[in-house]
């Protein structure tokens, strides 16, 4: 889509209306701070990161691609994605205003479209009604209007044949909504959202930081491994303090979600100084074509039974009631995050200490077909609790 037709929308939408941003205070504050274990007690913490344009395209895992943007937000945490991330313990909330709200569903391009379902958060205030907008000569012109919806509900608004969709909520008095799983569909085929099978999941270590640099990312070039990085490498920890600090061979390493060991490397023998430096000159001028032992160490893989693979690379220890068949559930302590199969290890030192988590998806690794901005996004949604 070209820079004017947004620069219309734009106007469409926000007319001479200023748009108030957070503090710097609040900036700061989230933008240090990271997911908390799903079964802690405190409130949850979330990593984040907001691209150039709040859009999903993640290749083969969405079903089509689109843009999204709504009049406000509480927060960029409880903001306009969490609507589209078929998670219900996410959300959506607008700011407490007197002024209309309305969330935009933008597909760039003409699609035929029929039916709209939606959840209303319990903490929502009432709404009274919501209308079904398409764009039409540069005006919004309502096909439906939705009186009294109930908190979980569905309307077939007619087979119409659009680009741009808004769902628009008029307002009599200052309140807030809060809304979650919108979703636009042509008769059962979900338009806007990811599988719900690919969100929910918790982050491998409790209160750990995805990096920003992109060298740690799936998908991210490598000199070695056939020069293409498979996992994401995590490699700090931040208390509710907000104090960041690297991780030892005592941090815990969990199930991201329920699931079944397939492997676990109980009985691994550590990485030697002439292992290393063998695989490493080896790996320079061949392609790896079958991994007896290399650089992921000691390793568990688990199964979670639709679809999705998790395999954990460079443990220092693995959990004692951990083998393979042990069913797992999500945030179970499964092991602890070192260094094996890498130099510190043959040196027998505390040295490059991480851990690296691949997500493997229908038999392709998470990563192999997007760029490093999406891949960024999309672990937003996938680790959502």
């Amino acid at each position: 889509m070209n820079q004017s037709y947004f620069s219309l929308l734009n106007k469409i939408y926000f007319g001479q209306k200023i748009i108030h941003y957070f503090t710097i205070g609040i900036l700061v504050s989230f933008f240090i701070s990271c997911s908390l274990n799903a079964r802690s007690n405190n409130k949850p913490i979330k990593n984040y990161f907001k691209g150039s344009e709040e859009e999903i395209h993640f290749g083969r895992l969405s079903p089509i691609d689109f843009k999204f943007r709504s009049s406000s937000c509480t927060s960029t945490y409880n903001c306009t994605h969490n609507l589209f991330d078929s998670n219900r313990s996410t959300e959506w909330i607008s700011k407490v205003s007197s002024e209309p709200e309305w969330v935009l569903v933008d597909f760039s391009s003409k699609r035929l479209m029929n039916r709209l379902e939606w959840e209303i958060s319990e903490n929502s205030a009432k709404i009274e009604e919501f209308q079904i907008q398409v764009l039409f000569h540069e005006e919004w012109q309502t096909i439906r209007t939705i009186a009294s919806p109930p908190g979980i509900g569905s309307v077939n608004f007619g087979n119409i044949d659009a680009s741009t969709l808004r769902i628009y909520f008029p307002k009599s008095k200052e309140s807030q909504f809060s809304l979650k799983n919108l979703r636009i569909l042509l008769n059962n085929s979900i338009l806007t959202g990811i599988p719900q099978r690919l969100t929910g999941y918790t982050l491998p270590i409790p209160n750990v930081l995805i990096p920003e640099d992109e060298y740690s990312l799936p998908g991210a070039p490598r000199k070695y491994r056939n020069g293409i990085h498979k996992g994401l490498d995590l490699f700090q920890v931040i208390n509710k303090e907000g104090n960041i600090s690297v991780m030892n061979f005592n941090t815990p390493a969990v199930a991201i979600n329920d699931g079944e060991i397939v492997r676990a490397d109980i009985d691994y023998s550590p990485m030697t100084l002439r292992d290393f430096t063998e695989i490493s000159e080896y790996n320079k001028s061949h392609p790896v074509t079958y991994v007896n032992k290399d650089f992921g160490g000691r390793q568990i893989w688990i199964d979670h039974k639709n679809g999705v693979m998790s395999s954990y690379n460079h443990l220092s220890a693995i959990s004692s009631h951990i083998k393979v068949g042990t069913k797992v559930r999500k945030g179970e302590i499964i092991g602890k995050v070192g260094n094996s199969g890498l130099k510190g290890e043959a040196n027998g030192t505390a040295e490059q200490i991480h851990l690296h988590i691949e997500i493997w998806i229908d038999g392709e690794f998470l990563g192999n077909d997007m760029k490093l901005s999406e891949m960024k996004k999309f672990l937003q949604y996938f680790f959502s609790e």
